[in-house]
């Protein structure tokens, strides 16, 4: 169970995560100084670093992969050691695009590969939009990417007008991520990690007649399902926000969802 934090840092960003006691912390566009706050409160954590891309070009691949790596590497370099991968651009690719497809496959490789071998830094591929790849495109389209990385992230949300993860289509949605992992297993790419660095409902829960008691509920059930799968090492769920805007009914800080994210006890703990 964990949170993905889009905010810098700061004193109330910090006491939010501590609030919600995360063991997957995402980290975006964060000062280096509140990296280090993070690792040191959150020793055993795993943490995922990303740097937004306001414009996400796939022209050049190879080049603009290592650009972008070199662009990461400025916040990850200083923070090395202490964050556990990097997200390079996010949902940049619609389905059926099999052009931007193959383009995106090399950038993800150019920019794992030039962390790794010139920094010594981890990559995180994939965080594709939800359900933007059919499942078997993965192996198809993006196995060289997801080799080349060392966890393979994925959106993780329920259907579009669902008010609970937990609904009789849970497979094909929110536990997605296990279908495509048989798929990459079924090719002959074995031992991937996955990662879920956004977890919500697609509209939201705040101001859905949702109870911040249900939306933990719903946390809960995703984090008791993903400790069934060894491969699997978690979820942000989506997320702290200094100040939200659009995403508004996403916003978990000064909510209770966190203090009942804190109370979680995994399977064989309770």
């Amino acid at each position: 169970m964990g949170v993905g934090v889009y905010y810098k840092g700061g004193n109330y960003i910090r006491s939010e995560v501590f609030r919600a006691q995360p063991g997957v912390i995402l980290l975006a566009e964060p000062d280096v100084e509140f990296i280090r706050e993070v690792r040191r409160l959150f020793p055993k954590a795993v943490i995922i670093g990303r740097r937004t891309a306001h414009q996400q070009p796939l022209d050049n691949p190879r080049q603009r992969g290592e650009a972008f790596a070199d662009y990461v590497a400025q916040l990850a370099v200083p923070t090395k050691g202490l964050v556990d991968a990097w997200m390079s651009y996010n949902e940049p690719v619609r389905g059926g695009d099999f052009a931007a497809y193959k383009a995106w496959d090399e950038f993800q490789v150019a920019f794992a590969q030039r962390l790794k071998n010139q920094y010594g830094i981890d990559a995180v591929a994939g965080n594709d939009a939800p359900g933007a790849i059919d499942i078997q495109e993965y192996p198809q389209y993006f196995a060289d990417a997801i080799r080349a990385s060392k966890y393979f992230g994925i959106h993780a949300y329920a259907s579009p007008k669902a008010t609970t993860f937990r609904e009789p289509a849970a497979d094909w949605y929110v536990l997605r991520y296990r279908r495509v992992h048989d798929a990459l297993e079924a090719a002959g790419i074995n031992d991937v990690k996955m990662v879920l660095t956004e977890a919500a409902l697609v509209e939201g829960w705040q101001r859905r007649n949702i109870s911040a008691e249900q939306m933990a509920a719903d946390y809960f059930w995703l984090a008791d399902e993903m400790y069934k799968d060894p491969y699997a090492v978690g979820y942000a769920a989506f997320g702290i926000f200094l100040d939200p805007g659009q995403w508004f009914t996403y916003q978990l800080s000064g909510t209770t969802v966190l203090d009942y994210m804190r109370a979680y006890q995994p399977p064989g703990q309770r």
